[in-house]
């Protein structure tokens, strides 16, 4: 039977709270920060906050669990003060060991800040040969979604270039078929007046005039920019508007005759 020294067992004591305690910090920040990650929001704030907020669980993990190792070490006597102030051992350190880590951080933080990508954008790193989506946007690595469902962990330093899918701006196009027998000053007038009345709900809605002549029909066009998370939205809005136009201002679809109900002449009804 082993008989440990009464000081050693107390010391392990000691560093098993030390990292028990660590560990349930660790996890009541990450819990923590998922709360406030996963409150209502716009998508595009949404996507900040999860970024934000999954960089501090990052931090907050290698931060705690330095601090739980130069605890446990000077528990057990080491002399972590050396250590740490010693200007030769932590320069050899960062110079051979730790200088891919600080160019992790150093890339991690003007990712973060330059605003290149955030958790749930789809990125393509074009040296490394990589698409996915983003899941997280560490400290130290970034964790990339493939295809297959496949998690790639790519180090920050790694990062030479961005090409961001989600941050492409579109443009919604809505056409519209009108009868070839009406006024086209009345239509684009009409359409104009559209624009205004919804330049609030989508900016930059402009006419794009006459898209296509064709026997029955003149189709005319109005487009919009949009980010593609909103690109649904907007386009579902706008039809919804246009076919209120139709109504209030009588402008007939092509291929509807006034008078006959489905090919029908209505009087006779």
């Amino acid at each position: 039977m082993i008989h440990w020294p009464p000081h050693l067992l107390l010391h392990a004591i000691e560093a098993a709270v030390v990292v028990v305690v660590a560990g349930s910090l660790v996890k009541g920040g990450a819990r923590f920060f998922r709360h406030l990650e996963h409150r209502p929001a716009e998508p595009p704030i949404q996507q900040r906050r999860a970024t934000l907020y999954r960089l501090l669980t990052s931090v907050l993990r290698y931060t705690v669990d330095f601090l739980a190792i130069l605890t446990t070490l000077d528990i057990f006597g080491v002399p972590t003060t050396s250590l740490v102030a010693g200007a030769g051992i932590v320069g050899l350190a960062v110079s051979f060991g730790a200088q891919g880590l600080v160019q992790d951080i150093v890339t991690g933080l003007f990712l973060l800040y330059e605003d290149q990508y955030r958790v749930g954008d789809k990125i393509t790193l074009p040296a490394l040969n990589l698409t996915g989506v983003v899941t997280e946007l560490g400290l130290r690595v970034t964790r990339l979604a493939g295809p297959q469902g496949e998690l790639t962990i790519v180090p920050n330093r790694l990062i030479l270039e961005v090409q961001n899918h989600s941050r492409e701006q579109t443009l919604i196009t809505v056409k519209v078929p009108l009868d070839p027998n009406l006024d086209p000053r009345r239509v684009e007038a009409a359409l104009t007046r559209l624009t205004e009345t919804l330049a609030d709900q989508i900016p930059g809605l402009t006419v794009l005039g006459i898209q296509d002549l064709a026997p029955g029909q003149i189709v005319w066009a109005l487009q919009a920019p949009a980010e593609p998370e909103t690109a649904a939205g907007l386009t579902k809005l706008l039809r919804h508007r246009i076919a209120g136009l139709l109504y209030e201002e009588e402008l007939t679809l092509a291929g509807q005759v006034k008078g006959y109900v489905h090919g029908q002449n209505a009087s006779s009804l």
